[in-house]
Protein backbone atom coordinates (compact mmCIF):
# COMPACT_ATOMS: atom_id res chain seq x y z
CA UNK A 1 0.00 0.00 0.00
CA UNK A 2 1.93 3.31 -0.41
CA UNK A 3 2.29 5.91 1.83
CA UNK A 4 0.09 8.15 0.61
CA UNK A 5 -2.84 5.92 0.59
CA UNK A 6 -2.33 4.67 4.02
CA UNK A 7 -2.15 8.42 5.41
CA UNK A 8 -5.55 9.32 3.60
CA UNK A 9 -7.01 6.16 5.24
CA UNK A 10 -5.79 6.80 8.50
CA UNK A 11 -6.78 10.53 8.34
CA UNK A 12 -10.65 9.48 7.45
CA UNK A 13 -10.41 6.86 10.39
CA UNK A 14 -9.53 9.01 12.60
CA UNK A 15 -11.94 11.49 11.20
CA UNK A 16 -15.10 8.86 11.23
CA UNK A 17 -14.25 7.72 14.51
CA UNK A 18 -14.25 11.29 15.77
CA UNK A 19 -17.08 12.24 14.53
CA UNK A 20 -19.44 9.37 15.52
CA UNK A 21 -18.26 9.14 18.96
CA UNK A 22 -19.35 12.83 19.36
CA UNK A 23 -22.28 11.69 17.82
CA UNK A 24 -22.97 8.93 20.36
CA UNK A 25 -22.23 11.31 23.00
CA UNK A 26 -24.74 13.34 22.30
CA UNK A 27 -27.24 10.92 21.50
CA UNK A 28 -27.04 8.88 24.43
CA UNK A 29 -29.17 9.54 26.95
CA UNK A 30 -27.58 11.10 30.37
CA UNK A 31 -28.25 8.50 33.58
CA UNK A 32 -29.68 5.55 32.14
CA UNK A 33 -28.00 3.15 33.25
CA UNK A 34 -28.36 4.14 36.91
CA UNK A 35 -32.24 4.43 36.22
CA UNK A 36 -34.06 1.36 37.26
CA UNK A 37 -35.55 -0.69 34.92
CA UNK A 38 -39.63 0.64 35.63
CA UNK A 39 -38.01 4.16 35.39
CA UNK A 40 -36.86 3.85 31.79
CA UNK A 41 -38.76 5.56 29.36
CA UNK A 42 -39.35 4.78 25.99
CA UNK A 43 -37.80 8.14 24.93
CA UNK A 44 -34.19 7.03 26.77
CA UNK A 45 -34.59 3.35 25.44
CA UNK A 46 -35.07 4.53 21.60
CA UNK A 47 -32.56 7.25 22.10
CA UNK A 48 -30.05 4.77 23.48
CA UNK A 49 -30.68 1.89 20.31
CA UNK A 50 -30.10 5.61 18.07
CA UNK A 51 -26.96 5.65 19.57
CA UNK A 52 -25.59 2.19 19.36
CA UNK A 53 -26.81 2.28 15.41
CA UNK A 54 -24.87 5.55 14.87
CA UNK A 55 -21.59 3.93 16.33
CA UNK A 56 -22.32 0.64 14.78
CA UNK A 57 -22.52 2.55 11.19
CA UNK A 58 -19.77 4.54 11.64
CA UNK A 59 -17.63 1.25 12.59
CA UNK A 60 -19.08 -0.10 8.99
CA UNK A 61 -17.72 2.98 7.36
CA UNK A 62 -14.26 2.42 9.11
CA UNK A 63 -14.21 -0.83 7.97
CA UNK A 64 -15.13 -0.13 4.08
CA UNK A 65 -11.88 2.24 4.63
CA UNK A 66 -9.34 -0.68 4.81
CA UNK A 67 -11.33 -3.64 2.76
CA UNK A 68 -9.47 -3.50 -0.24
CA UNK A 69 -12.06 -6.13 -1.50
CA UNK A 70 -14.48 -3.23 -2.09
CA UNK A 71 -12.01 -1.47 -4.21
Amino acid sequence: MPSNSLIKRLLATGFVLAGGIGIVLLIWPDGITELAPEQVTAGAVARAIGAVIAGAVGLMVVLTFWDDDLR
